[in-house]
C-alpha cells in the first residue's frame, strides 16, 4: 500500500469526486502540496457513472477521464484512496489531521487489474455492480483509479490460494489499517452527497416495480459500460421499451414525509439529456415524455438546449406531477395524472418510467462536519458564506461541489478551483527547480522507414455501432507501412492506453494513427501516452471518427463507413510525413491582467495580489464598483453598497495592485504567459504593460427591452427601478396596494434566447421586501417557469406562504399592459379559471435580466482574438472540464462577462479565476506546442504580405531584407502561411509535404 508522506505540510482535500480532483489538480499545477483523500477504493465519484453529460451529450467516461489518469502522475499531489478523517485539530495553517485508512490487501503499484482474483474469489473482490443483474465481471468502470482491485479478506478462506493467483504477487495478505498524523495548513471539503433513494415513497413504486428506475439507473443501463453494454433495455424482459416517461422533482420542492423543500438544480436537464439520447442513441420512434413543474434550464446556453428537445427531438413535455403509478400486469406501468388546464384525471400507459431524484446529504458527511466542526444549514449541507460559498464557519476549511449546494458539473468545477485557490494561499508554491522528466528519453526515429500503428479507439461504442470497426482496421492493413491494425473498447480506459503504449514499445513502432472522438478533449491524453512509450507526441495523428463519420452520418451506415475509410487514409498518408519537433518552452512574466472593475474583477485582482502576483486592474467607467453599485441586498440580505465600499478600499490599499480607471485597452500582442497590452485612459495617457495572465471580467449590461410598455408607461418599471424604490423611497411601496411583476421579459425570446439566471430570485427578494415594507399590499408574479433553483426555492416557498400570488403565462396568453382611465391594467390568462384576468397594479416591474456588454465584448474579443458565445458572452474552453478557462491559453473569463449570474457565483468564479491565473505563474515557464510559422529566407520576396495579414502583428522584415516570425510570439494560426504567394512560410507540423501527402492518400486511393 503507498505510504502517506507526513513529513510536510499541505493541503488535505477530502474527497475524490470530479470536484476533489480538480482541486487538487489545481493546488498541484500551481506548486502547492496536496493529499487527495477518499472513502471509496477508487476515485471518480458519481460523474463516473455517467453515460452523457449535458448540453453536449457527450461521453463522460472521455471528459473525466485526463482528470483521473493526471492524479496519477503529478508530482506534487498524493492519492490514498480508501482514506478517511478522523480528527482535525489545531487552527487556519496549521491543522494536525487524523487518518485512517483500510487495509486493501492489494499492493496498487503491482496490480496490473489483469482479474484473475475475482474469477477465482466473485464474493471476496470489492466492486459496485450498480444494476448489473450478472456475475461481477468488471472493476466499478473502466477508468477506476487506482488500477487496481480492493479485497475483502474476511469472505477469503484460502489466503494461500488467493496468493497464488495473483501473478503479479500484488496480494498483501497481512495489510492492516492504518492511522497516521499529517500536518495540515487547510481542507479543502468535496464529499458531494447521494441521490434519494425513491423506494421509502409509496406511490410511484420506485425498488419494487421492474420498470421503475432512477435517472441513475437509466445512465447505468445506456452506458456501454453498465449492465446492459449500452442496449437499452426493459430490466423485466431485456426487451426494447417503446414509450418512456420521465417525473421530475421525485422527492424535492415538497412538503409530503420523505420530501425536501429545495429543488437539485440538476434534475430538469438531466431528464431532457436522458430523453434525447434514447431518442438519438437508440430509435426516434421510442416516445419520450417528461412530467414537470418547472422546467428549470438556467445555466449558459441550456434554455437553446431545452428547445432543442422540444423541437428537434419531439419530446413530450406535461406540466404536471403525476400522482401514482400502478403495475400492470404485463409489466407496463400506469400514470394517473391531471394536467393543469383539465379537471379530469387521466391514466396513460408506459414501458418504463425514470423517477429525477435530487441530492442529500449523507449521514456520513453530516458526521464528518461534526469532525471538522463546520457548521451546517437546515438541509444538512455545509453552511456556507452567503457572499463567498466555498467558505466555511472554520476558518481555513473550505467547501465545494454539491455538499455546499446542489449543482450541476461546471458550477463544482467553478467552486473546486476556488476553494483550491483560497486553502492553497495557506502554502507557499514550491521553487521551480530542474525536474527530471517523467518520460522516458524519445526515440530517434528520424531516418527510419515509417512503421505505423492504426488504432480504433471506440467511444462508449458510439463508434462500432454506426458502422463495422473491424472493416476499418482491414481497409487500414491494405498500407504496406501500417505494421498493426487494433481496435479497443473505451479511449479513457487505462487498459486500452496500456495496450497501444506497449504495442508501440514492442512493435517498435515510429508513427500512430487513433480513430477515436474529439481531438479537443483526447489529443492531450493520446500525445502523453506517446511520450511514455519513448515517441515524440508529434509523431501523431487523430481521425476523428465519432463525430465526423459515426455522429454525421448515423442514418447512412454504409457512406459513414465510406467515410471512415477515407478519414483513416487521410490519417495514415498524413503521419508519413509527420516529424519529430522539439517543444516551444518560454519564461512567463509573473504580472497579471484584470479588464473590468466590478466585483469580479476586483475580487479576482485582490485574491492574486494577496498571494504575490503584482497585478494590473483596468475599468472603463470612472469609478470601480460595476453593475453592484445599482444593487441594495442579495436574497439573502446581505448589504452590496457596504459590501462594495469594503472591496473598493482594499484594492486602492494593497500594493501589488495598480488600477487604471476611466480607461480601455488599445491594443494587444504576445503569446500566452509573454503578453504586452497597451492601457489608454480619458486623458490620453498611455501605458504599456507586461503580463502573463489576463482575466476578463467585463460584467453584463441590464437589459431594458421595449416590452410591456417600459420606456412608455410611467408605472412600469424593472426590477432594478423597483429595488432603487424599496432602498431609498419606502414611502412610494406604502402608498401601493397592487404590484405586478412579469418574469422573462426580453428574456427566453428568438432575440435573446437564453434564460437571465438570476430574474426569478430578484422577483422573489423584491416581493419579500414589499411584504416587510407594507404587509397589506398585493404582489402578483406573472412566470413562465419558475427558475428558483437549490436553496432559493426556499424564498419562493416563503413568498407563497406570504400570499405572493405566482400566475403562469405561456408565449400564446402573453400579459398585456395596458393605461385606461388613468390606471395601469394588466392582462393575463389564468390556466386553472380558465379565462382572462385583470390586474389593477400600482406598478408593473419587469424582471428583464442581463444582456452581453456587446460592444465591450465585441473591441476585446477583436483586440485579444478569443470566441464569444452568440448572444455575446464571452466562450469558455470547455463548458464542463474548463468552465473559466479560455480557448487561448492565458485567458480566463468569470462573472457575467461569462453568463448572467448573481452575485455569489460571481465571486467564485473570480476566486476559480485567480486560481487557474496562478496555475500558469507558479511554473515560470509555459510550454506552448511546436507548431508556429518558419520563413525561407531564399524565398521570402519581401512582400510584406504576412506583415499584412497576421492578426497577431508578428511577422517583421529583418536587417536581411527577409520576413522573420518570432517562435515566442506566433500562434500557430497559419494565415501568413496561407497567404504567402511564394510559398517562404511553413506552419510546422503542417508543412505542405504533410498536407499534400494527406491529399494524395485520399484522393489515389478513392478516385
Amino acid at each position: 500500500m503507498q505510504k502517506i508522506k507526513q513529513d510536510e505540510k499541505r493541503v488535505l482535500v477530502i474527497g475524490g469526486g470530479v470536484g476533489g480532483i480538480k482541486a487538487a489538480l489545481d493546488l498541484s499545477e500551481s506548486r502547492k502540496k496536496v493529499l487527495l483523500i477518499d472513502s471509496d477504493y477508487a476515485i471518480g465519484g458519481l460523474m463516473t457513472q455517467l453515460d452523457r453529460t449535458f448540453p453536449t451529450n457527450n461521453c463522460d467516461l472521455c471528459t473525466v477521464s485526463p482528470h483521473l489518469s493526471a492524479t496519477t502522475r503529478e508530482k506534487f499531489l498524493q492519492v490514498s484512496p480508501m482514506t478517511e478523517l478522523t480528527s482535525l485539530s489545531g487552527e487556519a495553517g496549521d491543522f494536525t489531521a487524523t487518518l485512517k485508512t483500510a487495509p486493501r490487501f492489494i499492493d496498487i503499484d503491482k496490480c496490473t487489474a489483469c482479474g484473475e482474483c475475482l474469477k477465482k474469489f466473485p464474493e471476496a473482490v470489492r466492486f459496485t455492480p450498480g444494476l448489473d443483474p450478472r456475475a461481477p465481471t468488471c472493476m466499478r468502470y473502466p477508468q477506476a483509479t487506482p488500477y487496481a482491485y480492493s479485497i475483502d479478506m474476511e469472505k477469503i478462506d484460502d489466503v494461500e490460494a488467493l496468493k497464488g493467483v495473483c501473478k503479479a504477487g500484488a496480494i498483501i495478505a497481512d495489510d492492516s489499517e492504518q492511522e497516521i498524523q499529517i500536518k495540515v495548513a487547510s481542507v479543502v471539503l468535496s464529499v458531494g452527497a447521494e441521490l434519494f433513494d425513491p423506494s421509502v415513497l409509496d406511490n410511484f413504486g420506485g425498488g419494487k416495480f421492474a420498470n421503475v428506475v432512477t435517472g441513475l439507473e437509466y445512465e447505468r443501463i445506456m452506458s456501454a459500460s453498465g449492465p446492459y453494454q449500452g442496449n437499452l433495455v426493459k430490466k423485466s424482459d431485456e426487451q426494447p421499451p417503446k414509450k418512456v416517461a420521465w417525473i421530475q422533482c421525485v422527492g424535492s420542492r415538497g412538503i409530503n414525509r420523505h420530501d425536501v423543500s429545495y429543488c437539485s438544480s440538476v434534475c430538469c436537464m438531466y431528464a431532457l439529456k436522458e430523453a434525447m439520447v434514447t431518442k438519438e442513441r437508440f430509435g426516434k420512434d421510442i416516445e419520450t415524455t417528461i412530467f414537470f413543474m418547472d422546467m428549470r434550464t438556467f445555466g449558459k446556453d441550456y434554455e437553446p438546449y431545452y428547445n432543442r428537445a422540444k423541437e428537434d427531438f419531439g419530446i413530450r413535455l406535461i406540466r404536471c406531477k403525476p400522482h401514482t403509478i400502478i403495475e400492470l400486469p404485463d409489466k407496463s406501468l400506469q400514470i394517473t395524472y391531471a394536467k393543469e388546464e383539465l379537471s379530469a384525471m387521466i391514466k396513460e400507459d408506459f414501458d418504463m418510467v425514470v423517477l429525477s431524484t435530487g441530492f442529500r446529504p449523507t449521514q456520513k458527511t453530516i458526521d464528518l462536519a461534526g469532525t471538522l466542526g463546520i457548521d451546517l444549514n437546515e438541509h444538512n449541507f455545509a453552511k456556507s458564506g452567503t457572499m463567498d460559498p466555498v467558505t466555511t464557519s472554520k476558518d481555513g476549511v473550505y467547501v465545494c461541489g454539491v455538499f455546499e449546494s446542489p449543482k450541476d458539473i461546471p458550477e463544482t468545477l467553478v467552486q473546486a478551483s476556488a476553494a483550491a485557490s483560497l486553502a492553497g494561499a495557506a502554502i507557499e508554491s514550491e521553487e521551480c527547480v530542474e525536474d527530471a522528466s517523467p518520460y522516458p528519453p524519445q526515440r530517434d526515429v528520424d531516418g527510419e522507414d515509417p512503421k505505423i500503428g492504426v488504432f480504433i479507439v471506440d467511444c462508449d461504442g458510439e463508434i462500432g455501432q454506426a458502422m463495422d470497426i473491424n472493416k476499418i482496421l482491414e481497409n487500414a492493413k491494405s498500407n504496406p507501412d501500417v505494421a498493426v491494425a487494433e481496435a479497443f473498447k473505451l479511449s479513457c480506459s487505462f487498459e486500452a492506453m496500456e495496450k497501444i503504449e506497449n504495442l508501440i514499445k514492442e512493435q517498435a513502432l515510429n508513427r500512430v494513427v487513433i480513430g477515436s472522438g474529439s481531438p479537443r478533449v483526447q489529443e492531450i491524453m493520446f500525445q502523453d501516452m506517446l511520450r511514455r512509450a519513448g515517441l515524440n507526441p508529434y509523431l501523431l495523428e487523430l481521425v476523428n471518427l465519432r463525430d465526423q463519420a459515426a455522429w454525421a452520418h448515423n442514418d447512412a451506415p454504409a457512406k459513414a463507413l465510406e467515410k471512415a475509410f477515407q478519414l483513416v487514409q487521410v490519417g495514415i498518408s498524413g503521419v508519413r510525413k509527420a516529424k519529430a519537433l522539439p517543444e516551444n518552452i518560454l519564461p512567463t512574466s509573473q504580472n497579471a491582467l484584470v479588464v473590468g472593475g466590478g466585483v469580479t474583477g476586483m475580487t479576482s485582482a485582490l485574491e492574486l495580489a494577496d498571494q504575490g502576483t503584482f497585478t494590473y486592474l483596468v475599468e472603463k467607467a470612472p469609478v470601480l464598483g460595476g453593475q453592484a453599485l445599482n444593487l441594495s441586498k442579495t436574497i439573502e440580505g446581505d448589504d452590496v453598497a457596504a459590501f462594495v465600499k469594503d472591496l473598493v478600499g482594499k484594492v486602492y490599499a494593497n500594493e501589488n495592485i495598480k488600477v487604471f480607471t476611466d480607461a480601455v485597452v488599445a491594443e494587444h500582442n504576445g503569446v500566452p504567459g509573454r503578453f504586452t497590452t497597451g492601457i489608454k485612459t480619458s486623458a490620453d495617457a498611455y501605458e504599456q504593460i507586461d503580463h502573463g495572465v489576463t482575466i476578463l471580467a467585463t460584467g453584463a449590461t441590464p437589459n431594458r427591452p421595449a416590452v410591456y410598455g417600459l420606456g412608455e408607461l410611467d408605472k412600469v418599471m424593472t426590477q432594478l427601478d423597483l429595488d432603487s424604490i424599496l432602498e431609498n423611497d419606502e414611502s412610494k411601496i406604502k402608498a401601493m396596494e397592487q404590484v405586478v411583476m412579469i418574469q422573462c421579459a426580453g428574456s427566453r425570446e428568438a432575440d435573446n434566447p437564453n434564460c437571465s439566471r438570476l430574474c426569478c430570485q430578484a422577483a422573489v427578494k423584491n416581493a419579500l421586501r414589499l411584504l416587510e415594507v407594507n404587509p397589506d399590499i398585493n404582489v402578483f408574479v406573472l412566470y413562465r417557469d419558475i427558475r428558483t433553483y437549490g436553496f432559493q426555492e426556499d424564498y419562493y416557498k416563503t413568498a407563497r406562504d406570504k400570499g405572493v400570488k405566482f400566475i403562469r403565462f405561456d408565449l400564446d396568453h402573453r400579459p398585456v399592459v395596458r393605461e385606461e382611465a388613468g390606471k395601469t391594467i394588466v392582462r393575463t390568462h389564468d390556466f386553472i379559471l380558465g379565462q382572462d384576468i385583470d390586474i389593477e397594479a400600482d406598478c408593473v416591474a419587469l424582471s428583464t435580466g442581463l444582456v452581453a456588454n456587446s460592444d465591450t465584448n465585441k473591441e476585446l474579443a477583436r483586440l485579444f482574438n478569443l470566441p464569444k458565445t452568440e448572444d455575446g458572452f464571452f466562450l469558455e474552453d470547455h463548458v464542463k472540464l474548463k468552465p473559466v478557462d479560455m480557448a487561448l491559453r492565458g485567458f480566463f473569463v468569470a462573472g457575467t462577462a461569462h453568463s448572467p449570474k448573481v452575485i455569489r457565483e460571481s465571486i467564485t468564479q473570480a476566486h476559480a479565476v485567480a486560481g487557474r491565473a496562478r496555475t500558469m505563474l507558479a511554473n515560470k515557464e509555459i510550454t506552448l506546442g511546436a507548431a508556429y510559422a518558419t520563413v525561407d529566407p531564399i524565398k521570402c520576396a519581401v512582400c510584406l504580405i504576412c506583415v499584412r495579414v497576421c492578426p497577431f502583428n508578428v511577422p517583421f522584415i529583418n536587417n536581411e531584407r527577409h520576413s522573420e516570425i518570432s517562435p515566442a510570439k506566433c500562434h500557430g494560426c497559419g494565415i501568413c502561411v496561407a497567404e504567402c504567394p511564394a510559398k517562404a512560410i511553413q506552419l510546422r507540423g503542417w508543412e505542405d509535404d504533410q498536407m499534400l501527402a494527406k491529399l494524395d492518400g485520399l484522393f489515389e486511393r478513392y478516385n
